[in-house]
């Protein structure tokens, strides 16, 4: 069975073929809960919901998504797919999850190249100066501004505030023409940048680190449609357009 099945995916098999069994009680809940926090070491566990599987239900740490039976005795960590339809059940909450931290994520800090004329889709990367693919993209925005695409940039600064990129990120952040300074930092534009990085929008840089790593991000370009689906790395403008603006 394990060399036909990844192990992602037996925990999802092994999910759907759970016993039925009736919903908890919200004691039961309760104590799915705490015994969840007291095994994984952290109090940062969502509460426990129903999946719509019998007996089921799902919790969330962190960016891992976990699945609890037997009122919570057992705990699988991975996707959870449904055999029938080929639905992965995780992805579509995992990029519910997406979503929301985009929409709740405040629009002043993020850098935005507008689409041309009438906006058909969004692009959300997370970004870093210093990361060769990420200069790459970034001299193809104006293809995907062309095709309608607004691209919405988040700072990433690998390695953090210890990041060969952390520094420029915080002068384009810090710039009164942060869309000329973006194109400065990544080579497309020559200029100087900026010398400021203590500006009150410098904060965003480390605002965008922290939502990275909320959402997984490992590095750059990470790059999500408006719906929460992710795109692994660098993707070329000609693949990328067909993809987020579907006819």
């Amino acid at each position: 069975m394990t060399k036909l099945f990844p192990k992602i995916l037996m925990a999802g098999l092994m999910l759907v073929l759970a016993t039925h069994h009736a919903a908890a009680t919200d004691e039961a809940v309760d104590e799915m809960t705490r015994l969840l926090k007291l095994r994984l070491g952290t109090d940062q566990v969502e509460t426990p919901k129903p999946t719509g599987v019998d007996g089921v239900y799902q919790t969330r740490f962190g960016n891992k998504f976990a699945y609890l039976i037997e009122g919570g005795r057992y705990v699988f960590i991975g996707d959870m797919v449904d055999l029938q339809t080929a639905r992965n059940m995780t992805e579509i909450s995992r990029r519910e999850m997406v979503v929301d931290a985009f929409a709740n994520f405040g629009a002043e800090k993020q850098i935005v190249y507008p689409a041309v004329d009438e906006e058909l889709a969004v692009l959300n990367v997370f970004t870093d100066t210093s990361c060769g693919y990420c200069q790459k993209l970034h001299q193809e925005v104006e293809y995907l501004q062309e095709a309608g695409i607004s691209v919405h940039y988040y700072a990433f600064p690998r390695g953090g505030d210890r990041g060969p990129g952390y520094s420029d990120l915080r002068k384009v952040w810090c710039s009164d023409d942060q869309q000329e300074a973006m194109s400065i930092a990544k080579g497309v534009k020559s200029g100087n940048l900026a010398a400021g990085t203590d500006c009150d929008a410098a904060q965003y840089v480390d605002d965008g680190y922290v939502l990275g790593n909320q959402l997984g991000v490992t590095g750059t370009p990470a790059l999500y449609a408006s719906d929460g689906t992710k795109f692994n790395g660098y993707v070329p403008y000609q693949q990328l357009i067909p993809q987020l603006i579907k006819q």
